[in-house]
């Protein structure tokens, strides 16, 4: 009857008794997490398809802005990313509403930034568009480099951050519970190939390959119950060397105190017992 009337979420974001839930439910947080995987499955597609075919078929100079494509390429290519991103940002966003991560401040600091950081990404494709005729050395051209650059860092911390808001919450078990820590070391990756514009595309692919680990878990699992607080027994009793046992608990006192007229008379037989043997020993 106890477990009954538990209130606890199910994965179709009702509650089990006990009336209506709140918060986010299972149908919201799974439509969220398809909208991420279509987004970050195409994004491995597109990554893929940069690195192999059209890397190696280029002539377009790595000191141009647009590199690996023309300058008009680049246009398509740039509101083509920023959908991408777009779509990616929504599957986090549900993941980070289905709760896997707890609500302490961890998980809400890396929200904000790996959110933030598809965010920026977004705006950094658009920003794309207006230098694409520009050299890596030209002002405009600097500013959009720094501003993916910022978008990545950011990105970089807060799934850290997630990852570990995540293994602390213990929410998810099996294979889900690896997922926001490859989304984590995905995003490192990337950190790490964008120095070279040769072999970022394939950065960008690990990058998403981790987000669609991630959003397949939230999909799979949108809303993951908190694990039951284990209980705890009593505490085992300590006994120092030589120290008798402690008293139980429900003893009465009554058997010391009755104790005590009885160590009375005898300590009292004693004396006179001493008494008597020192006036005979006298008396001899």
């Amino acid at each position: 009857m106890a477990a009954t009337n538990d209130l606890r979420m199910t994965n179709s974001g009702r509650a089990a008794a006990g009336g209506p839930a709140t918060g986010p439910t299972g149908p919201s947080v799974r439509r969220l997490a398809a909208v991420g995987l279509a987004g970050a499955a195409a994004t491995v597609v597109d990554a893929v398809v940069v690195q192999a075919v059209v890397l190696p078929g280029t002539d377009v100079s790595s000191k141009m802005f647009s590199y690996p494509f023309s300058s008009g390429a680049l246009v398509v290519v740039s509101l083509v990313n920023a959908l991408l991103h777009a779509l990616v940002l929504v599957g986090v966003l549900g993941f980070v509403r289905g709760g896997a991560t707890g609500a302490g401040r961890a998980a809400r600091v890396g929200a904000g930034l790996a959110l933030g950081g598809l965010g920026v990404l977004t705006a950094a494709e658009f920003a794309s568009i207006p230098v694409r005729g520009d050299g890596v050395d030209d002002a405009g051209a600097t500013t959009v480099i720094l501003t993916f650059a910022t978008a990545t860092v950011l990105s970089v911390a807060g799934y850290i951050l997630l990852a570990v808001a995540s293994a602390r919450a213990g929410r998810w078990t099996g294979w889900r519970r690896r997922a926001p820590l490859v989304a984590a070391v995905a995003s490192v990756a990337v950190l790490g190939m964008s120095f070279s514009p040769t072999v970022l595309p394939a950065g960008v692919a690990v990058w998403s390959l981790g987000l669609l680990v991630l959003c397949a878990a939230t999909y799979s699992d949108p809303v993951p119950v908190a694990p039951a607080p284990a209980t705890r027994g009593a505490a085992p009793e300590v006994r120092l060397p030589g120290r008798p046992a402690a008293r139980p608990a429900g003893e009465s006192w009554s058997t010391s105190i009755a104790c005590v007229p009885v160590a009375s008379r005898a300590l009292s037989a004693l004396r006179a017992s001493v008494w008597l043997q020192t006036g005979l020993d006298s008396g001899s």
